[in-house]
């Protein structure tokens, strides 16, 4: 035998302890993995291409990257995406940015909801929108194409 009793039952409580060290670093960083890239709420851009208060397309927004619209000479993508939770509120945050003649317009929108009984929404109330939009050449007016991030829940 390598060693007395009382050294080899130290040795096998200190292997214990780093092996349950480590599985609970694991597990505790598995967990916040799952949880930062959820959507608990809908997003979407609307494009108005004759500009505020026109006739307006609704795009789906699901995940990070370049965004498709029927003018294909606007270059937009999505990025930025984060969600915090804790005990009462729920926050999450996205971006979206435009180039167009070497300009870069960026707008970022953060939702809110801090009501536990509105999990699922399955009594499909109505909440509040948030919001912010910019026009993609200001200086062309109101006849310039308009676009506006927005989330629901």
């Amino acid at each position: 035998m390598d060693c007395l009793p009382t050294p080899c039952i130290f040795q096998v409580l200190a292997k214990i302890r780093v092996m349950r060290t480590l599985l609970l670093l694991v597990i505790f960083c598995s967990s916040f993995s799952l949880e930062a890239r959820a959507d608990y709420f809908k997003w979407e851009i609307l494009f108005a291409e004759k500009g505020f208060g026109t006739e307006f397309e609704t795009i789906p927004m699901t995940a990070e990257g370049k965004v498709e619209f029927t003018d294909k000479k606007i270059e937009c993508r999505m990025e930025s995406f984060w969600t915090r939770m804790e005990a009462d509120l729920l926050l999450e945050g996205k971006t979206l940015v435009c180039v167009n003649r070497d300009k870069e317009n960026s707008v970022s929108v953060v939702c809110r909801d801090n009501n536990l009984n509105r999990k699922y929404n399955l009594l499909k109330e109505l909440y509040p929108v948030s919001k912010a939009g910019f026009q993609l050449l200001p200086k062309m007016g109101n006849s310039s194409a308009y676009l506006e991030l927005r989330c629901y829940f």
